[in-house]
């Protein structure tokens, strides 16, 4: 990858971060992700592109944010929002003891985890 002809554009694409293991004795995979970034990053390299999705987490964010040229939150979106809201009335109203349930519970149900999911 560090080889090839500086035209030729590489991109690294790093999905869920956040899920890497991330424990406080040893160094985690998590952390050994974030180093192996600062390391990518650091090269300054013109032809590397680095594309990394996570949660908002705060090891991941301190990171991060130094490096970052470009950054998008999709947390705070209204479509994000409302394909939560969907995911979780689909599930709601499909489910069989779900179903049964009174319509008011199931609204109450959906409101509160599509409220409290904050964006995820």
């Amino acid at each position: 990858m560090l080889q090839a002809p500086r035209e030729e554009k590489i991109y690294v694409i790093l999905d869920a971060l956040d899920e890497c293991a991330d424990t406080f004795r040893v160094q985690s995979s998590r952390q050994k992700m974030l180093e192996l970034i600062e390391e990518l990053v650091g090269l300054h390299l013109p032809n590397l592109r680095l594309c990394i999705t996570s949660r908002l987490e705060v090891d991941i964010q301190n990171v991060l944010e130094p490096l970052t040229s470009n950054r998008i939150c999709l947390h705070d979106e209204d479509g994000q929002k409302q394909d939560i809201a969907d995911y979780v009335s689909f599930v709601v109203n499909s489910d069989k003891t779900m179903m049964k349930w009174r319509e008011k519970d199931k609204v109450s149900v959906i409101k509160t985890l599509s409220d409290r999911a904050d964006g995820v």
